[in-house]
């Protein structure tokens, strides 16, 4: 078969052993320079369809402007508000968990397929040279774990529901704070407008306005997060906004609220879930295996399977205790357990830090109730004052100035104050 010496041989299969070698090297080389330019070609069709995309949004300040009312702004922002839905994403997932503790019992079907034939015998594949099988695969849990298994993700979903909760809490204070911005303002513009110098030829006006335009396309990007809706520039009207009851707010902080503390507790609860867990690696475990033919298999024309009969099912349960000899699963346990101590102390410290910050949150908002009454009289007694000459009138108007200035920082801040009470409280009206 074959005329040449065997040294002559041994060297033409060694030749031909390299070229194989070479030429598989070259394959993957190849395999692998195509798959990094079809991910570059991939990548720039994405980001020019991206691009067009963008190209065919209008621009931000094209937009109309448009003034809604308090409760547009609220259904709105309830319906389209990026962060309240991932908040509600995240709980349909915690739900789809407790659904799973139980879906993970019911057995798995695998459809497998295979195909054995020479590369010069492709050309001539027929049924017998495939075999295809169906088996059922169980895999239980441990009997032990599943009632933890449940328990915690139940427990996953109440707290969802709670974050949720608080998500939406969150979100209608920091549009009361929005609101109160596009308040003040507007109240600022009023403000200094009537404090031009009589004598301006329109440049302080122009400025002004400028101004004003700037702070109110700010104003408008804000609301548009918000509300989860870029398609114009939203303002939302300051008097269809309910007033709020600080009175009530009063009368709350005499103590924490419930969801506040319920979150509190989730987190101690979360902790205590971790202790549970380290302390049952010391039990038993109760383990169910199941053992079944193949459903159904075809290997060279010749069927087979369960039908033939269901004396190969079994089923084995072991009771398997793991002997903690390296003293592994007691560390984790007194780990677990000095971090659950440790929390218990940490978050009642932390429910009376909160305490004290609602006090001083009250108090800072009644302080700037009895500044702003002072400042609107010294304001109002200031502008009602003729003055005797030029000078004292640029002095005075100066002073007017000064004080609406300080009157919108301190409107800012009263703003922050107010809504971190709406996001301890809730909208107490």
């Amino acid at each position: 078969m074959f005329p040449f010496p065997p040294v002559v041989r041994s060297f033409l299969f060694s030749l031909f052993e390299r070229a194989w070698l070479r030429a598989a090297l070259c394959f993957c080389l190849c395999t692998a320079v195509c798959a990094s330019c079809s991910v570059d070609r991939h990548m720039e069709k994405k980001a020019g369809e991206l691009m067009a995309r963008m190209d065919a949004v209008p621009d931000w300040r094209q937009l109309p402007r448009k003034e809604i009312s308090w409760h547009q702004a609220l259904a709105m922002m309830m319906e389209r508000n990026i962060d309240l839905k991932k908040s509600e994403q995240s709980l349909k997932t915690t739900k789809r968990s407790v659904v799973n503790v139980f879906t993970q019992i019911i057995p798995g079907v695998n459809l497998d397929w295979m195909l054995t034939k020479e590369l010069s015998d492709l050309a001539r594949v027929t049924a017998s040279d495939v075999e295809y099988n169906t088996n059922i695969l169980f895999n239980m849990p441990s009997l032990t774990q599943i009632p933890f298994d449940y328990y915690s993700a139940k427990a996953a979903v109440y707290t969802a529901e709670k974050t949720l909760e608080m998500k939406k809490r969150e979100l209608v204070a920091r549009l009361y704070q929005q609101v109160l911005s596009y308040r003040n303002a507007q109240i600022s513009y009023n403000n200094q407008l009537s404090s031009l110098p009589y004598d301006d030829d329109g440049v302080q006006k122009k400025k002004l306005d400028l101004e004003r335009e700037r702070n109110l396309n700010e104003i408008s990007q804000g609301f548009a997060v918000l509300l989860g809706n870029m398609d114009a520039r939203w303002l939302v009207n300051p008097e269809t906004m309910p007033r709020l009851d600080w009175g009530r707010y009063r009368a709350a902080s005499r103590q924490l609220d419930l969801l506040v503390v319920t979150m509190v507790a989730m987190e101690l609860e979360a902790s205590r879930l971790q202790v549970l867990n380290a302390k049952l690696k010391f039990f038993p475990s109760v383990d169910i295996n199941f053992y079944s033919p193949t459903l159904f298999s075809s290997t060279g024309g010749t069927y087979g399977g369960f039908f033939a009969g269901a004396g190969d099912m079994k089923v084995n349960m072991s009771l398997r205790e793991e002997l903690d000899t390296r003293l592994t699963s007691w560390f984790q346990y007194k780990s677990a357990k000095e971090s659950h101590e440790l929390l218990q102390r940490e978050v009642v410290m932390e429910l009376q830090r909160r305490r004290i910050k609602i006090a001083a949150l009250l108090e800072s908002r009644r302080r700037f109730e009895l500044w702003q009454g002072v400042l609107m009289k010294e304001i109002a007694f200031k502008e009602s004052r003729l003055s005797v000459s030029g000078d004292e009138y640029l002095e005075q108007r100066k002073d007017i100035r000064k004080m609406y200035a300080d009157l919108d920082n301190e409107a800012s801040k009263n703003a922050e104050v107010e809504a971190a009470l709406i996001m301890e409280y809730g909208w107490l009206k």
